[in-house]
């Protein structure tokens, strides 16, 4: 089922799917949460998680459910009461994250699932956020509330990767995605490279930026190719990653597409800053720590790195990367033109250990997705 398709079809309440008087344990629990986690996919609130919620009544009817869309909006479990209403009271609500305990932008959610009466409350994982880690459950257990935790935990993390990966860490999780020949080229000799890989590929590489909150480029890739740095989707009505440049010692061009896009640009100068752009010295060199740090700081929670070989390489060896998508294209480029990283691969030794976790074929092209070793 497509993702639009599946958008669609969980706007309608299942009801009657369970028979009356069964307990809402065991199996009812996985395809409840399961019903939480599409809800959750919907949408893309970060800094906060993904969060989607079911209220299900004694009868084992589902009477609600809901899904956080924007920070600083009601959160999945309050919007799920609200459309409860009484209905929730002694009700069971299943919410793939631990419900907040503290007051933000919006009122914590424990204290609204007491004050609903909501008898049971099944969890997918805790939340590692620091405000709320475990809290959220005591609170609940505390004031009498049967509280149930683990339920399709590793589906919950695999859904929202960096925010748990941010909570833990105060970094955003890095993802290296690159386009290649079967040969390890990125361009030809002469810098062409429209089109390495089909149109299939092309649109995976549109889904990873609208999963992403930042796209990184160096400021070679600005000068040489002016990406836009954009969600080129028809269907695609989310927000736009912001763009950010690492920055070098040429000045970028004054007409660069991304200029319109508010970029964070990272430069090397301690004098004559623009507004729009932050100092992360380090020698003549942007002190990536620096700008991993900052950039998580501000709330990043997931950053996507598309170029150029030199900035690729350099947060690879750094340990600044965490997730690799490679698309590699059903084509040989028989030569070298431009190679994926540069520098000199000196000895074995040097090689950095991946663990592959998919292969996936798009058209005529490849997707390896793989976890790099630290």
């Amino acid at each position: 089922m497509s993702r639009r398709a599946l958008s669609d079809n969980l706007g309608r309440p299942d009801r009657g799917s369970v028979a009356a008087g069964t307990p809402v344990e065991g199996p009812a629990n996985t395809r409840f949460m399961r019903r939480a986690l599409a809800l959750a996919q919907r949408h893309q609130p970060h800094p906060n998680p993904r969060v989607g919620a079911v209220i299900v009544d004694e009868r084992g009817d589902i009477v609600a459910e809901a899904a956080h869309e924007r920070a600083g909006e009601p959160h999945a479990e309050a919007l799920a009461l609200a459309l409860a209403g009484e209905r929730a009271r002694g009700a069971t609500i299943y919410v793939t994250l631990e419900p907040c305990s503290h007051q933000g932008r919006t009122p914590p959610c424990s204290r609204a699932l007491i004050d609903a009466g909501i008898a049971r409350v099944v969890v997918g994982v805790g939340d590692p956020d620091s405000r709320v880690s475990g809290s959220g459950i005591a609170q609940l257990r505390e004031a009498g509330v049967d509280v149930i935790t683990g339920a399709l935990a590793g589906e919950v993390e695999r859904i929202d990767p960096g925010y748990f990966h941010h909570r833990r860490t105060g970094k955003p999780l890095v993802t290296l995605k690159l386009a290649t020949t079967l040969d390890g080229q990125i361009a030809a000799a002469d810098r062409t490279s429209r089109w390495i890989t089909g149109e299939e590929a092309r649109r995976d590489g549109h889904l990873l930026r609208s999963e992403s909150d930042v796209i990184i480029v160096g400021a070679g890739t600005v000068i040489d190719d002016d990406p836009a740095l954009d969600v080129r989707l028809d269907d695609y009505r989310g927000r736009q990653p912001r763009p950010v440049v690492i920055g070098g010692s040429r000045p970028l061009p004054t007409g660069a597409r991304l200029l319109g896009r508010d970029p964070i640009v990272y430069v090397p100068r301690p004098l004559g800053v623009a507004d729009d752009e932050v100092v992360a010295p380090l020698g003549n060199h942007v002190d990536l720590e620096v700008v991993i740090r900052d950039l998580g700081e501000r709330g990043y929670v997931s950053a996507l790195v598309e170029g150029g070989a030199r900035l690729a390489a350099s947060l690879i060896r750094e340990d600044h990367v965490d997730r690799l998508v490679v698309y590699l294209a059903g084509k040989l480029g028989l030569g070298t033109g431009v190679p994926v990283f540069s520098g000199v691969f000196a000895t074995l030794g040097d090689a950095v250990p991946l663990e592959v976790e998919a292969v996936t074929r798009m058209g005529n092209d490849l997707k390896v997705e793989a976890k790099v070793g630290k």
